[in-house]
């Protein structure tokens, strides 16, 4: 009886420890397969923010590659004399806390340990970091398009500066600038559309901006002549040459060769006639080649 007894008290015992222990146990694991599925939506959200993330390190590749050229500024933390200058603080803003789904700021993740009853339910711990996730997923939604835009901008605007004159036609002196002047040859004034720029013949002439040879051959008065579309409306002649390295149709590059000195045409000595037009309107090319 005694034994029964013992055993029955030893039974008892075990039932009282193992049985909370066993349904705490069954708790514990639904809850773990309640924040699987929860952290499976985060992975998914966050495996969208990576990818929008590796389009907007693209566009930032292409900002940077222009920016970084020497057409355009570079960019970056403005320097300390200009910020003080400008009257600029350069004290970083304070963060504003993420807010959570009712917009209120959510709470700070802390590091001290914490005890059974600060303990936050599952569902809402992972409630609150796929908010984060999604917030996160909807700003970089928003940023991303209007960088897209300012990429394609600054890649137009790298194109428009490309297509203006960046280097001398030749390596020679000016000896006539841009307006009215007294004709050399028939001393009556008229109107001259671009500048001379006198050199031995045979020195090599340079196109000023890359682009697409539109006329490549003799012109009356001009002698042998190349004209280039740099785009944007923008073309520029190289006349009385005495002889053509182009071709009409052909891609050149910003120096490459294209001719050489010459004084044919109306010419009285070995010079370059070049001229800088916007949309057939001829320009000073003086305010736009490099100093």
């Amino acid at each position: 009886m005694a034994l029964l007894l013992g055993l029955l008290i030893s039974m008892v015992l075990v039932s009282v420890i193992t049985v909370p222990r066993a349904m705490q146990h069954g708790d514990m694991r639904a809850e773990n397969l309640e924040l699987k599925s929860r952290l499976e939506e985060v992975e998914v959200v966050l495996d969208e923010v990576d990818r929008t993330l590796r389009r907007i390190r693209l566009y930032d590749a292409q900002l940077r590659e222009v920016t970084e050229s020497d057409l355009l500024p570079g960019f970056g933390p403005i320097p300390t004399e200009e910020a003080e200058a400008l009257e600029l603080s350069l004290d970083e803003p304070e963060e504003e806390p993420w807010e959570g789904e009712e917009g209120t700021p959510m709470e700070e993740l802390s590091d001290e340990r914490a005890g059974p009853g600060d303990i936050r339910p599952v569902d809402a711990w992972a409630s609150e970091v796929k908010n984060r996730a999604d917030i996160l997923h909807r700003l970089l939604d928003e940023v991303e398009p209007r960088l897209g835009v300012l990429a394609e901008e600054m890649e137009d605007l790298f194109s428009l500066q490309s297509a203006f004159p960046q280097v001398w036609p030749v390596d020679g002196h000016l000896t006539s600038g841009f307006g009215y002047r007294y004709a050399p040859i028939s001393r009556v004034r008229k109107f001259h559309r671009g500048i001379d720029v006198a050199a031995p013949r045979g020195t090599r002439v340079y196109a000023t901006a890359p682009g697409v040879v539109l006329f490549a051959q003799y012109s009356s008065g001009y002698g042998r002549t190349v004209i280039i579309d740099h785009g944007y409306g923008i073309h520029t002649r190289y006349a009385h040459n005495t002889s053509l390295l182009v071709e009409q149709g052909q891609w050149v590059e910003v120096g490459e060769v294209i001719a050489t000195v010459g004084s044919t045409g109306r010419s009285t000595g070995p010079h370059v006639h070049f001229e800088l037009m916007f949309d057939g309107q001829p320009v000073d090319p003086l305010d736009y080649l490099p100093r």
